[in-house]
């Protein structure tokens, strides 16, 4: 979830940036202005053609300008993201590439622009996203600077100018996560002195859903994902289906959107809900332009895991082989194979050991791009049964 949300989050920002008037020095005129929208629209859409065509034109007419780099590198990692799901090597190379190349950017401006608090929301977010993208690749030491980068400069676009509230989105990303930071790197936390403060991050998060010109949206993802972590104070999955219907009636055509609200059904009970909307998910693709064939193994994750948390695991198998079947000629994403490590739970529940042997061997014979090897392994050592508090969440680790 924290994954899905925070590509979603950042993806937000790109947006309400670009729509907002530029800030401080500079104000890009109406057609500049339209162009950004245009593209925007194409993000929301997943259209990414003419997103690119209109950044493009952004570029045209102001050179290295924030948010115009901003643009590009997002197109990039949506595109990494959404239409190859973190899968294909080749798009991570072109995204690592325009990533540094508008960082560079960006510089350019600033070193013209010093003033701009633009440039310094547009350069801390792009840190930001190369945090994100480190620590998904579990490179925790390249992801802690890239991090504290994005913050210094977020605080500096304050400095600049007091009631720039979006920045507070960000800070409150950095408090939020580095407060509440996975027990494997807390030894490493200390280490690099990585502090934060959960309270005052949603604090901030909420600074930013109430204030903010550019990224009210993009801190009611984040507190999506914050308030369905169980086992936090901050829990509260009806708060989150509140904010995502709001979100998925503002950007009716985004897939994305719609499979959020799907988790979130899925995390306040409503079982039969998340069925009848993740096979209108799956309908969806292929009649849809924005419903991907590559989608296929979300729906099923939602169809199989709901089986499961219901204890109806010979329903839960079917599903799950369903989707072996019909994914048997995608490029493995992290959302099929973390369904053939579901089928594999799914056999040991109903008791086909050697099955779940062989789907849990299937696992491991993937590059552990997802981090899904720990568990594989711990499961051929001893097969899984339900712990006592149900089945978990519905996205993948």
């Amino acid at each position: 979830m924290r994954k899905l949300l925070c590509v979603l989050a950042t993806g937000c920002f790109f947006v309400s940036a670009l729509v907002a008037p530029a800030r401080a020095e500079l104000t890009l005129p109406p057609d500049v202005m339209e162009y950004a929208t245009v593209g925007i629209n194409g993000v929301y859409s997943l259209d990414f053609d003419t997103a690119q065509q209109n950044i493009q034109k952004v570029f045209d007419q102001y050179p290295d300008h924030p948010f115009a780099h901003f643009g590009n590198a997002m197109i990039a990692w949506s595109r990494y993201e959404y239409e190859f799901e973190t899968s294909d090597d080749n798009q991570r190379k072109v995204f690592e590439k325009i990533l540094d190349d508008s960082i560079d950017g960006i510089k350019r401006w600033i070193k013209k622009h010093p003033k701009d608090s633009n440039g310094y929301m547009g350069i801390g977010a792009l840190y930001g996203l190369r945090a994100l993208f480190n620590m998904r690749n579990r490179n925790w030491v390249t992801s802690y600077f890239a991090g504290r980068k994005a913050i210094s400069n977020l605080e500096k676009s304050l400095e600049l100018d007091s009631t720039y509230y979006d920045a507070y989105f960000g800070l409150g990303i950095y408090q939020y996560f580095a407060g509440t930071l996975p027990s494997v790197i807390k030894v490493l936390a200390r280490i690099v002195a990585i502090k934060g403060n959960p309270q005052q991050g949603v604090a901030f998060l909420n600074l930013a859903r109430t204030k903010a010109h550019f990224t009210a949206d993009s801190a009611k993802l984040i507190l999506i994902e914050v308030q369905n972590t169980r086992g936090s104070t901050f829990y509260a999955p009806e708060k989150s289906l509140e904010y995502i219907r709001e979100l998925r009636a503002k950007f009716p055509t985004n897939p994305l959107m719609h499979y959020v609200e799907i988790i979130c059904l899925y995390e306040t009970g409503q079982y039969e809900d998340v069925t009848t909307q993740a096979n209108e998910f799956l309908q969806l693709i292929g009649k849809d332009k924005f419903y991907k064939d590559i989608y296929i193994p979300r729906a099923y994750t939602a169809l199989g895991t709901v089986q499961m948390a219901q204890g109806n695991f010979e329903q839960a198998r079917v599903l799950f082989e369903e989707s072996k079947q019909k994914t048997s000629t995608q490029a493995p994403s992290r959302w099929e194979v973390w369904n053939e490590l579901r089928l594999g739970q799914v056999y040991d529940i109903l008791g086909q050991r050697e099955k779940a042997q062989a789907q849990y061997k299937y696992v491991l014979s993937f590059k552990d791009k997802w981090g899904f090897d720990d568990l594989a392994k711990s499961l051929l050592k001893k097969p899984y049964t339900v712990p006592p508090d149900g089945v978990g969440p519905l996205p993948p680790l």
